[in-house]
């Protein structure tokens, strides 16, 4: 009994939290536009807005007494990997690109350090309006720099269009035959796993399981690098997904995670699709070790780091504030020092104990036995509401 009131209080409280977390998100007053764009260099001054994404300042000459460049600056928002990615251009007289800058982003830091260390925004200061650099994006952190590429060249062509009489920017890309693959491969590979739960298959299922995990690791985590992560909860729950997202497979895959979880009373996707968790039992059953003991010190340590980092990520509405699974390190090698550490211990806890993250330390767990309480909860309010049904009649 002293279990449950514990637990039901820590659920109904971390409701509380992540409910102050989001409304104080939202109301936090935020650095406004003409404020980002007034820090792009301190040799712009007297920043004012013309429009929409537009605004106007001067360049402080180099005497003192001679008159300030008139310098155009534009704005444009893409759709990075975790969300809206804003950047920001400026333009002389002249046509030419004074300063790149990001203004905004929800992407991993990582993701944006590669970037930016491959050098991307320093290929189009000097570049003329109407001869844009043709840049590649950078590999293993495509959607972040793909968003980087699009946003500048949309900034570009809004200041050649209004100032210049120059052809409007391009239209909103729409979804990439990479992006509509990944949405079927993850609707392929859920409408597996119900038909392989499916009391008909009930023999083989244990090989199936097998199969699909190879799958499973291969599709999402080889080829495709999605699956979902505490970053996909919370931005889930911040709203940021409605302004843009570069790729909706990890979203719909959480989704359909929560749809199964609740019809089938199951975990499914932990325990067959997630490919960081194949990957550890694979290595498990190399020494045939066993799953580690869940002491309630441990479960609890990961549920309130969990509650910890979406508080977090909820309140800076900043989804990458919640990372710190070793997904993309182990897939994408792409991470901090301190997550390669991580994945390397995992990796080699794997050959130790059965599945050490997913039954220690994942949030993902974490956040399935947050859903399980208030499934179970409504399964024995709706018992408790029919037997009074029935005691009346």
């Amino acid at each position: 009994m002293r279990r449950q009131i514990i637990e039901r209080t820590a659920a109904w409280g971390s409701l509380l939290v992540l409910a102050l977390a989001w409304t104080m998100g939202g109301a936090r007053v935020q650095e406004d536009d003409a404020a980002r764009i007034g820090n792009i260099s301190p040799e712009i001054v007297s920043v004012t807005p013309l429009g929409k994404d537009m605004f106007q300042g001067e360049k402080q000459p180099k005497r003192q007494g001679e008159p300030g460049a008139p310098v155009y600056i534009a704005q444009a928002t893409r759709p990075g990997y975790g969300g809206p990615l804003g950047v920001a251009v400026t333009v002389g007289e002249n046509k030419i690109i004074g300063q790149v800058a990001i203004l905004h982003s929800t992407d991993t830091a990582t993701y944006l350090d590669k970037v930016v260390g491959e050098g991307i925004l320093d290929k189009f200061p000097g570049s003329r309006l109407d001869n844009l650099p043709n840049v590649d994006a950078v590999s293993g952190a495509t959607l972040s720099s793909n968003a980087i590429i699009g946003g500048i060249h949309e900034a570009a062509a809004r200041i050649g269009q209004a100032r210049f009489g120059m052809p409007a920017p391009p239209p909103p890309v729409r979804a990439s035959e990479k992006e509509l693959v990944k949405l079927a491969a993850v609707l392929l590979l859920f409408a597996s796993v119900l038909t392989l739960w499916n009391k008909r298959v009930r023999q083989v299922r244990k090989r199936a399981r097998t199969g699909l995990m190879v799958v499973s690791t291969l599709v999402l985590g080889v080829w495709l690098g999605t699956q979902f992560s505490l970053s996909s909860l919370t931005l889930l729950m911040s709203g940021v997904w409605t302004r843009g997202v570069a790729s909706y497979a990890a979203l719909l895959c959480l989704v359909l995670a929560i749809l199964v979880f609740l019809i089938t009373r199951k975990n499914l996707y932990c325990a067959t699709l997630c490919p960081f968790g194949a990957v550890q039992e694979g290595l498990g059953r190399i020494t045939g070790c066993s799953p580690p003991p869940r002491h309630s010190w441990i479960v609890w340590t990961s549920r309130i780091f969990a509650l910890i980092a979406i508080s977090a990520a909820l309140y800076f509405r900043n989804p990458a504030d919640a990372v710190y699974e070793p997904f993309g390190m182990a897939f994408n090698l792409i991470g901090s020092d301190l997550l390669f550490a991580l994945t390397i211990l995992i990796v080699i806890g794997s050959l130790v104990v059965k599945r050490p993250w997913c039954r220690l330390f994942c949030p993902v767990t974490c956040f399935f036995d947050y859903l399980g309480f208030f499934r179970n909860g409504w399964a024995r309010f709706r018992k408790r509401k029919t037997r009074a049904m029935k005691e009346v009649s």
